[in-house]
């Protein structure tokens, strides 16, 4: 049909410009119908509104583009030209918003990756986890690959938002991570004493008095005072400190060959008493259950790669039952 452009003058009218902040993906995909459609009644079938609303939203279109869109020649309603300009930008900007939004992540097979993942955590947590972690890994995905890297505390959140690290496994206080950084409890772990086998001072339930009898082994905390001696300060006592090391795997073969005892997890002792000449003995106050969780940023909280990764660490955390087999979680 060929439009009486002279007629559209009938429909002159001055619109307003809108806010692009006030412009919704809804008016794209109106517009796009309308262009199509060329008929508020056909256009509203097609994205299944009423015909009263696509009404409104080409008003709302109107003045957002400063434009009529739409003029009645006769008994058809006509596009303007900037309308028939924008036909082709308009489909194609539908099409992109429909692949954007439709797109899924790709989905992830673990017999048939060879990915590599980059995690960090402290030595005694990777002598914990990572033959777990290595085992599940080799079943699902021998060919993945877990590489462990060494990160300091300082830098693990600028790790994690760079992709230089895809998880993170630790004890993270109040403070250490980001609103941007994930974060999903691993397991609690209560604290116990250790001693060698063979210490003279050492039961299995040992009072006050006999634990501020005995010389002790502290593995410093990063940053702070030891939480024990803080508590005994509280209650005006002290005890006697004689050496002080930086790392957990220090710990035991100090105080398998000395009189000196120290306070572990519960988890690391269990590890340290295997194979070794140590025991364990219940503390004579209580101390809070120390956390290990493993964080990660959120530009991969819906990754299916991170989320295979996340449940294979969060199964390789968990508690291995007396004569059983390690839990899958």
């Amino acid at each position: 049909m060929k439009r009486d452009h002279g007629a559209r003058s009938v429909a002159h009218k001055t619109y307003g410009r809108m806010s692009l902040s006030a412009i919704d993906v809804n008016l794209v995909v109106a517009l796009d119908a309308l262009l199509r459609e060329r008929s508020v009644t056909r256009a509203a079938r097609r994205v299944g509104l009423s015909q009263p609303a696509m009404s409104h939203t080409l008003t709302r279109l109107r003045e957002a583009l400063g434009d009529p869109l739409l003029v009645r020649v006769g008994r058809e309603m006509a596009l303007t030209d900037r309308a028939e300009a924008m036909t082709g930008r308009v489909a194609a900007l539908v099409q992109g918003l429909e692949g954007l939004f439709g797109e899924r992540p790709a989905a992830f097979e673990p017999r048939e990756s060879a990915r590599t993942f980059k995690l960090t955590a402290a030595d005694e947590l990777q002598m914990l986890l990572l033959p777990h972690l290595q085992r599940l890994c080799t079943q699902e995905a021998s060919r993945v690959t877990i590489h462990s890297v060494r990160l300091g505390d300082a830098r693990i959140v600028e790790g994690l938002r760079s992709g230089e690290l895809d998880l993170a496994l630790g004890t993270f206080t109040d403070g250490d991570l980001a609103g941007d950084i994930q974060r999903s409890e691993l397991y609690l772990d209560s604290l116990v004493g250790l001693a060698r086998v063979d210490h003279p001072q050492v039961r299995a339930r040992t009072d006050m008095d006999a634990y501020l009898g005995m010389r002790h082994l502290v593995v410093a905390p990063p940053g702070g005072r030891d939480p024990v001696d803080e508590l005994l300060a509280r209650r005006g006592l002290t005890r006697e400190v004689a050496l002080t090391v930086s790392h957990y795997l220090v710990a035991p073969h100090v105080i398998a060959a000395s009189d000196l005892v120290t306070i572990v997890p519960q988890r690391l002792a269990a590890a340290f008493t295997t194979g070794m000449r140590l025991r364990t003995f219940e503390l004579p106050f209580e101390l809070p259950a120390v956390e290990t969780a493993m964080a990660w940023h959120d530009r991969v909280q819906a990754d299916p790669a991170h989320r295979w990764l996340r449940r294979q660490v969060a199964a390789a955390s968990q508690p291995v039952p007396v004569g059983g087999r390690r839990r899958r979680g």
